[in-house]
Formats: C-alpha cells, structure tokens, sequence
C-alpha cells in the first residue's frame, strides 16, 4: 500500500469515527445513539493507536 493510499484510509476512518460520534451524540437520549458514540470513539481508538505503534516501531 502506497502512502498515500495510506493516508485516504486513515483520513477516512478519522472522518466516519467523528461522523459516528456526531450522530451518536444526536441521538444520545437512545439506546442506539450511545452504542454509535461507543463505535465511533472505538474506531478513533483503533486510528490514532495503530499510528502510534506505527511510529514506535523499532523496524
């Protein structure tokens, strides 16, 4: 994978997890708007700690 095509996915993921953690909050007030704010903050987990471990690779 290029960087570049690298970069698209990450900014990709950045954008559909803070897209989930909007509507989420939206919708806070249900069951199912909470369990988006979960996923959305679960996938900018998953983001922001693979390119840390990326950076911190010693390979």
């Amino acid at each position: 994978m290029t960087p570049t095509d690298e970069l698209h996915l990450m900014l990709g993921l950045l954008v559909i997890g803070f897209l989930l953690l909007g509507t989420g909050f939206s919708f806070r007030d249900k069951g199912w708007g909470v369990g988006l704010m979960l996923f959305g903050s679960a996938v900018l987990l998953v983001t922001i700690g693979t390119r840390i471990l990326e950076a911190v690779s010693l390979s």
